[in-house]
């Protein structure tokens, strides 16, 4: 079993970067070892070697800095499933073949892209990262500590998409900005997803009172959970929202209604009797008048459509002319967005 040590202070800023990723790790010294028995596990920390730039060109520090990558980089980051329809579906395997699946600092290996992005960027591994006791270190078994609400969520408002790119986190920021401006205590979260510090600093902009995503548990991403995991994960995150005591709870599922967990979330009996309604986006009036139907088929209370579609006169108008459910936009300060959803709680 080959070894080394790499330190997470100032000695190792010298020769490796933290990605955003590792950053719920404590200040350590760890063993990196190179030849593991085993094959890696969503969660587990490794340290790797850029060997060519490809689509991600940056790295998103443990300090949320963005930094230019260089062939030879050394950086640690963490094992993990990714799902993107309009970007990358990835894996962890075997350790051959590794790319950058994130900014955040996610790796795996590519088994399909989307024709329009480029290729990769490819690493090369270096080791797993071990603790004194020689133990992986493994971001799932340090951070996430399942627990139970003690009682049902406060107005618990759901944000989900047609698809990717659909405009929900835009959507669920303008609506938390929103509800902050009339006095509402916000408790903002996002379930599921791939690791990325972009839904934390836009949940933050937005003048929310608590954040959290499923990244704080030590989840890489959420892709092939199985559904105990992610029904444990959603109350756990209920549980700590509680005890802020939040007016509104705004939380994001990643993806679209078709994606595997999407879909058990949305069809789980226990998880919809605990909703009290839900924001669908949708980036045209098809992909809105399916994804809500399908909404409906699973007894969601649908509050209103939103995000892309909104820019779109013509889109808008072939939705109003098809459906009864409000089509609201999202643009600009959000105010008809959350004025929507205040009305919707009066009820």
């Amino acid at each position: 079993m080959s070894q080394m040590l790499i330190q997470k202070n100032e000695g190792v800023s010298r020769n490796a970067r933290w990605s955003w990723a590792a950053r719920c790790v404590n200040d350590s010294e760890y063993n990196v070892e190179k030849s593991p028995l085993s094959k890696p596990e969503p969660g587990d920390l490794g340290l790797f070697r850029v060997k060519t730039i490809g689509y991600h060109k940056q790295l998103i520090t443990k300090d949320d800095k963005k930094l230019r990558l260089y062939e030879n980089d050394l950086f640690v980051g963490v094992f993990g499933n990714r799902y993107a329809t309009d970007g990358f579906e990835g894996r962890v395997g075997t350790l051959e073949k590794l790319s950058m699946l994130t900014g955040a600092g996610m790796v795996g290996t590519v088994k399909y892209r989307h024709k329009s992005i480029k290729k990769s960027t490819k690493l090369s591994f270096v080791g797993l990262l071990k603790d004194e006791n020689g133990n992986t270190v493994n971001l799932k078994k340090l951070n996430f500590h399942k627990s139970i609400p003690k009682q049902a969520p406060k107005n618990l408002i759901l944000v989900v998409g047609s698809g990717m790119n659909s405009g929900k986190t835009t959507s669920a920021s303008k609506l938390i900005n929103g509800l902050s401006k009339e006095g509402k205590k916000i408790a903002a979260c996002k379930l599921t997803g791939s690791v990325s510090n972009r839904d934390k600093n836009e949940l933050s902009a937005a003048s929310a009172d608590y954040i959290i995503d499923f990244s704080d548990y030590g989840f890489p991403s959420t892709y092939l959970c199985e559904k105990k995991e992610l029904v444990e994960l959603f109350q756990t995150m209920l549980s700590d929202i509680e005890k802020t005591s939040p007016d509104v709870i705004v939380m994001e599922i990643a993806d679209g209604v078709l994606q595997r967990e999407t879909k058990m979330i949305l069809m789980d009996k226990k998880i919809r009797n605990l909703v009290k309604g839900v924001v669908l986006t949708a980036e045209s009036a098809p992909s809105a008048l399916f994804s809500s139907q399908q909404l409906l088929d699973w007894n969601h209370n649908v509050i209103a459509v939103s995000g892309a579609i909104t820019s779109s006169p013509l889109s808008s108008k072939e939705f109003i002319q098809n459906s009864e459910i409000k089509l609201v936009s999202s643009a600009d300060s959000g105010s008809d967005l959350s004025n929507c959803v205040i009305n919707f709680l009066k009820k």
